[in-house]
């Protein structure tokens, strides 16, 4: 007899958003066979939550809780007390769509893949996405949403794949850090591929291109390339950005600004003494 596949969301979340978890999130997740909630405490008045409080919710949930505010190492935390065959990276601000863990382990079921990522229901991510399936490469890896990944466990924690605790919302280097995660699993030659089936339901904005005030955006992109890719593409992601998101940073850098950073970049420049 075929084993049964198991999937846990791993959902991580901050200080008082855990109510959000509660009265919102847990819902939806009735059907799925287990969850762990990982939570970041980092304000006074927030203390853990009473583990009979959350299993309320669930009967098969784990709570763990952390003084740390990376959101990377929160995500770290959360797999490492995971122990099912796929997981999913969750949010605390999604919505799932009717019976996704039957369109997840479905996928899963029929392949052999390591990842697969899935889509959020959304007009204009599936403009963008409208191939019906793919095989990741290093480019497509780029695409990827956090809320988008599920993976085998085994393969993850058999690699030693984490994620980098340098880049995480928030921190010097504020974007792309489920990029960096998924290219480790390219680098790894796990097998990786997308299914454009909607799980989620997100809103429909993108912190990537908000340029207002924000230097420390521009660097960590290059940052982030410099760690991914070859030397010769660090140029080739300078001019691209530089030239095709004009319209994002127009009002608040001149090309030649927005140029210079992003070259400073490459040699490890402060961005803050700029």
């Amino acid at each position: 007899m075929k084993k049964k596949l198991t999937l846990w969301i791993l959902i991580t979340t901050m200080s008082k958003w855990i109510d959000r978890v509660k009265k919102e999130l847990l819902p939806q997740l009735s059907w799925v066979d287990e969850i762990i909630i990982s939570h970041q405490i980092t304000e006074k008045n927030i203390i853990p939550e009473d583990i009979n409080e959350i299993k309320k919710y669930h009967k098969n949930i784990k709570y763990v809780f952390m003084n740390e505010e990376w959101l990377s190492k929160n995500r770290n935390n959360a797999l490492k007390y995971s122990t099912s065959d796929i997981c999913y990276i969750c949010d605390d601000d999604l919505n799932f769509i009717d019976w996704f863990q039957n369109i997840i382990k479905q996928e899963y079921k029929k392949s052999n893949y390591d990842i697969i990522t899935f889509q959020a229901e959304n007009e204009k991510w599936k403009k963008h996405f409208n191939v019906k399936t793919w095989k990741h490469n290093r480019f497509s890896v780029l695409k990827i949403w956090s809320w988008w990944i599920t993976f085998r466990r085994k393969s993850i924690i058999n690699n030693k794949i984490l994620f980098n605790e340098i880049f995480w919302l928030g921190s010097k280097y504020p974007v792309w850090e489920e990029n960096i995660f998924l290219t480790d699993c390219y680098k790894k030659w796990l097998f990786m591929n997308h299914c454009n089936a909607s799980i989620v339901i997100h809103k429909d904005e993108s912190s990537g291109i908000l340029y207002k005030d924000r230097k420390d955006l521009i660097v960590a992109r290059i940052k982030v390339f410099k760690k991914i890719f070859w030397f010769i593409w660090w140029f080739i992601w300078i001019f691209y950005f530089t030239i095709f998101h004009y319209k994002y940073y127009k009002n608040d850098f001149s090309v030649i600004e927005f140029f210079i950073l992003s070259f400073k970049s490459l040699i490890n420049y402060d961005w803050k003494n700029i």
